[in-house]
């Protein structure tokens, strides 16, 4: 996973980079571990989707 910043609305959002190992070889791509933050960046021009939605 990468973990986002948003900035504008202070919120902080993850996302999902590759599957992990378990999940790849699973036809639905579950993966029932722990996941762990790859990199973290800050997005400083837009707000987060929730915050989009509103």
């Amino acid at each position: 996973y990468e973990k986002i910043h948003f900035i504008p609305c202070g919120h902080t959002g993850k996302r999902r980079i590759q599957h992990c190992h378990f999940a790849r070889n699973d036809p639905n791509h579950q993966c029932f571990g722990a996941w762990n933050i790859k990199r973290e960046w800050s997005q400083y021009e837009t707000t987060c989707d929730d915050c989009l939605k509103q």
